[in-house]
């Protein structure tokens, strides 16, 4: 029956304490942070920068200038990560750039002697279509039976390349000196070109 109450004894106690001193001073301290609060002074905060500056409760609670500097912190690495990203694409931009810059440099140096040589070839064929010109006034005053001996004498091809350059007259004249075979050979060459 001793233990039974000493049980009672300590259990009267705890509820002595609950009823006595914890549930006032929780009252206590529920009435005076509604009363700050009507006062304008928010009470959680100031717990949460009393909390912050207890050690074991700072890992726990923070306060809102902390929670806006991790925020902060969190979007200035995320910034950071988007910018880093930003810079390699931009690297590799320019890096292609370069290449294509390159390429477009090479080509116009290519088209460079190109030109060059194109103005070349119509240099010469010019010189060339010149030569055949005054090659062509030189039949026109032979004789026809003259001018088509001497071009039965060349081959199929450059006969018909000097007669392209004569005029059709001359050249009707020259062809009629020529046996057929030939005349028909050289006629049949001249229509190709």
């Amino acid at each position: 029956m001793k233990t039974l109450k000493n049980t009672e004894q300590k259990y009267s106690k705890f509820q002595w304490f609950v009823m006595v001193i914890f549930i006032p001073i929780m009252f206590a301290i529920l009435l005076f942070s509604i009363i700050l609060s009507f006062m304008g002074i928010s009470v959680v905060d100031q717990a949460k920068q009393v909390a912050s500056n207890i050690p074991v409760l700072s890992n726990y609670v923070k306060t809102e200038e902390q929670i806006i500097a991790d925020e902060e912190k969190g979007n200035i690495d995320e910034l950071m990560a988007i910018i880093n990203a930003r810079e390699t694409e931009l690297a590799l931009l320019e890096q292609k750039l370069l290449t294509k810059e390159e390429e477009v440099q090479s080509l116009l140096n290519e088209i460079e002697i190109l030109m060059d040589q194109l103005e070349e070839k119509k240099d010469i064929h010019l010189e060339v279509k010149t030569e055949y010109t005054e090659i062509a006034k030189l039949y026109e005053t032979m004789s026809a039976k003259n001018a088509a001996n001497i071009l039965t004498q060349l081959s199929d091809d450059e006969a018909a390349i000097h007669l392209s350059f004569i005029k059709i007259d001359a050249r009707a004249a020259i062809l009629a000196k020529m046996t057929p075979d030939k005349a028909a050979e050289l006629i049949s060459l001249l229509s190709n070109n």
